[in-house]
Parts: C-alpha cells; structure tokens; sequence
C-alpha cells in the first residue's frame, strides 16, 4: 500500500478496480497493480499476473518489472492497455 501511496503522490494515474484487484495506469510510463499474487508471464510487450479474483494483463512496449512484493507490482514501460480477466468458478 505504501508504494501505491507514493506512485499516485508522485506521477498521479487513472485508477482501475477490477473485483479485488486494483490497477492504476499511468499512461505512457507505467502501471501499478494491486492485491498481485504471483507472475504469470514476463516480456517487453506483455506482463499477466495472477491476482485477486482473476488474471490482470498489462500491454505495452518495453516493460520492465520495476518493483515487486508485498502483493505490489510496479511496471514501467509504455503502457497501452490493462485488460482482467475473471477467476473462472470451480
């Protein structure tokens, strides 16, 4: 939470909620999500993350992982998109 208090302190960003999972985008130059339990997949245009509720999907060009723990996931890069997808019942 501490890291989302000085993201939106310092560069500001559209947030976005997602059934548990919350997103802010900072378009151009980042993403931060929120409630991240682990990574699913990593590269320069794509980073999907498991997260409460469901899959979170940030797009870009040149994304890098920033910062990551504590349920906290930084992204930087040029951010196009942040898509969720739902947590399908068992």
């Amino acid at each position: 939470m501490r890291l989302y208090e000085e993201i939106m302190a310092e560069l500001g960003g559209e947030e976005i909620a997602f059934g548990g999972a919350k997103a802010v985008l900072l378009a151009g130059r980042g993403a931060y999500v929120e409630n991240v339990k682990g990574i699913f997949a990593l590269s320069e245009r794509g980073v999907t993350v498991f997260a409460r509720g469901g899959k979170v999907t940030v797009e870009g060009e040149g994304l890098r992982v920033a910062r990551y723990g504590g349920g906290d996931l930084l992204v930087r890069g040029n951010v196009l998109r942040v898509s969720f997808e739902r947590e399908e019942a068992r």
